[in-house]
């Protein structure tokens, strides 16, 4: 114990160059992580050259497994299931408004919740060390876990590598290129094609009495949206050859 003339000094970390030097090498790993995953796996890109297969990807690490994760509802929440499609919408902005005020979360008083509060008490009065450490990054542990079971979960099948097998100059007008106007695609010839394309493109699940095929989801016994509907990029990302 020191005495009471004793003067205690305290090393505290400042932004330079504690902080500054911590970012640093947290950011050179994340560099070699993704010069890794970029050398490993290299996305083609000297089409029509060398053309890949359209299956081509699957099981590789690409950035289009981000956006998969917020495109997977239109995949699963279709016919009688359509509409719970809105939280496609509200889930993100639910997470994006806990992201925002995650730093404000330590204010809350769990302390006087009586079973949590006895847990909390007890983690502080733990001698500083690994296991406390882990108790305290816990809750943002999980969060990461979920997130990335997600990205995972929602893209691990996307053919990612096999774009270029039709998306090349050699494969006709405009295969390499997005439309000019892209509002103009989406509002009229996107449009047009969900209107009269119908789901000609897949499966039929029968033929009816006529002799007619039926284009219907077995699951609902509802008729496909049509041949480019609201989840027609989430298939054509899963089963290229069979959604095209």
């Amino acid at each position: 114990m020191p005495e009471d003339n004793e003067i205690v000094q305290v090393k505290v970390k400042k932004w330079w160059p504690h902080l500054v030097l911590t970012l640093a090498g947290m950011m050179v790993v994340v560099t070699g992580v993704i010069w890794f995953l970029a050398t490993t796996f290299p996305v083609p890109d000297d089409a029509p050259a060398v053309i890949p297969f359209p299956d081509e990807g699957e099981n590789v690490p690409g950035p289009e497994w981000l956006f998969l994760m917020f495109w997977a509802p239109f995949w699963y929440f279709k016919g009688r299931l359509k509409k719970y499609l809105f939280l496609a919408t509200v889930v993100p902005i639910i997470l994006g408004l806990f992201l925002f005020f995650l730093p404000y979360f330590h204010k809350i008083p769990f302390y006087r919740i009586p079973v949590l509060g006895g847990f909390l008490a007890k983690i502080r009065g733990m001698k500083s060390g690994f296991t406390k450490s882990f108790i305290y990054g816990l809750p943002a542990i999980l969060f990461a876990v979920a997130i990335f079971t997600g990205i995972y979960r929602s893209g691990h099948q996307a053919k990612v590598l096999g774009c270029d097998s039709c998306h090349n100059p050699a494969m006709g007008h405009r295969m390499a290129i997005p439309p000019v106007d892209v509002a103009g695609y989406y509002n009229v010839e996107r449009a047009m094609q969900i209107g009269v394309g119908k789901y000609r493109a897949g499966k039929s699940t029968g033929i009816d009495a006529q002799g007619e095929q039926i284009y219907q989801s077995p699951d609902t016994n509802e008729g496909y949206e049509g041949y480019k509907d609201a989840d027609w990029q989430m298939r054509h990302m899963y089963e290229p050859t069979f959604t095209w």
